[in-house]
C-alpha cells in the first residue's frame, strides 16, 4: 500500500519517565479532563487521584494491584491481562479473575480491552514495579537475601521483551509511567532513561513507543519534554509535531488530541500556529463550533478583522 493511502492512527502509545515527584502520575491523570482512563495502580497513585475534581475521578476506571516483594501479583494479572485482553481484576487482590472473590461476589473492575475506543486511554503506574514484580516473582521461593543469578536475570529479559513487544502492538492508546535509570547507550553516552529491567532492556524500551517523555522539577514547576533534541543527557523522543517543552505547562490533551482529530500538521506551518489547528480545547464543542474558532483565531494572528 502506498504511504499516501495509509490512514492515520487515532491512537498513540507513550511512555514518561522522571524521578519521583517529578510528575510523572499527575501528568497522566489530567488526561481525565476529556479522555477516559483505565488506571492500573501498582505503587498506590490513589492519592493524587482522589485530588482531582469529581468530573475527572468519574472518568477514571481504577484497577487497584497491591503489588509487593512478597505477593507479585502484577506479575500475574498484567502477563495474562495482555495476552487475553479481558478479564476481571478484583479490588482486594488485584488479580485477574480472582477464584475466591468470584465465589464470594467480591467487588470486580471488567476489562475488555478489545472495547476501548480512541476517547480511551489504558494507563500504568508504573512499569518499573511490574519489572520488580516479575524477579520477584522470579525469585519467590529464595531467602529476602538471595542474589538473582544469571537464570533468574535471564527470564526476567525474556518477560520484559514479551511486554515490550505487547505494548508496541497494542490497538489502543496507553501510557505507561516509569521511575529513572542511568545507563549507558550504544553510542558510550550517558543518558537518563526509562527504568525497566535490566539496563540493555532499559536502554531499548523507549522503541516501543511513539512517544517519550521526561518530566522534572525546574525553576520549582513541574515541566516536561519529549523532542529527541531536548538533551544530550535524556533519552526523549516524539514522532509528531508535539514538542512538550514548549508548552505554557505540562499538558498531554493536545498530543492525544493530534490523533483523535486525527488532524495532519504541515511540517514547515509556524510554531505560533500549531495550537490553532491542533484543536487544545477541553471544552465540548461540535466540529462546526471547532472550525469557527480556529477560523477567527488565524484572522486575528493574520492581523485581519
Amino acid at each position: 500500500m502506498k504511504i499516501s493511502k495509509y490512514a492515520k492512527e487515532q491512537t498513540t502509545r507513550v511512555a514518561i519517565f522522571g524521578l519521583s515527584g517529578s510528575g510523572k502520575s499527575s501528568l497522566a491523570a489530567a488526561l481525565s479532563k476529556k479522555y477516559n482512563l483505565k488506571w492500573f495502580d501498582l505503587e498506590n497513585s490513589i492519592e493524587i487521584l482522589r485530588r482531582l475534581p469529581p468530573d475527572q475521578q468519574d472518568r477514571i476506571d481504577y484497577i487497584r494491584i497491591p503489588d509487593s516483594a512478597t505477593f507479585p501479583i502484577a506479575s500475574e494479572t498484567l502477563l495474562v491481562l495482555f495476552k487475553a485482553y479481558r478479564g476481571n481484576v478484583c479490588y482486594g487482590h488485584g488479580k485477574l479473575n480472582c477464584p475466591m472473590c468470584i465465589k464470594e461476589g467480591n467487588p470486580r473492575v471488567d476489562i475488555d480491552f478489545n472495547s476501548l475506543t480512541a476517547n480511551d486511554i489504558v494507563v500504568i503506574d508504573t512499569a518499573t514495579q511490574l519489572s520488580a514484580s516479575l524477579l520477584a516473582h522470579l525469585c519467590k521461593d529464595k531467602p529476602v537475601d538471595y542474589k538473582p543469578q544469571r537464570d533468574e536475570w535471564g527470564a526476567l529479559r525474556k518477560y520484559t521483551e514479551w511486554f515490550k513487544s505487547q505494548w508496541q502492538a497494542v490497538p489502543f492508546n496507553i501510557v505507561v509511567l516509569f521511575h529513572t535509570l542511568e545507563a549507558q547507550m550504544d553510542d558510550k553516552a550517558v543518558k537518563l532513561v526509562p527504568n525497566f529491567g535490566s539496563r540493555d532492556m532499559s536502554t531499548s524500551i523507549g522503541g516501543a513507543f511513539t512517544h517519550v517523555i521526561y518530566t522534572e522539577v525546574k525553576n520549582k514547576s513541574h515541566r516536561s519534554a519529549s523532542s529527541s533534541t531536548y538533551s544530550n543527557s535524556v533519552l526523549t523522543k516524539s514522532r509528531s509535531e508535539y514538542i512538550a517543552e514548549q508548552l505554557p505547562a505540562p499538558d498531554l490533551i493536545p498530543l492525544f488530541d493530534m490523533y483523535q482529530n486525527n488532524d495532519s500538521v504541515p511540517q514547515d506551518m509556524p510554531q505560533e500556529l500549531k495550537s490553532i489547528v491542533t484543536n487544545t480545547s477541553t471544552d465540548p464543542q461540535s466540529p462546526g463550533d471547532i472550525a469557527i474558532d480556529r477560523l477567527a483565531a488565524l484572522k486575528r494572528r493574520m492581523g485581519k478583522k
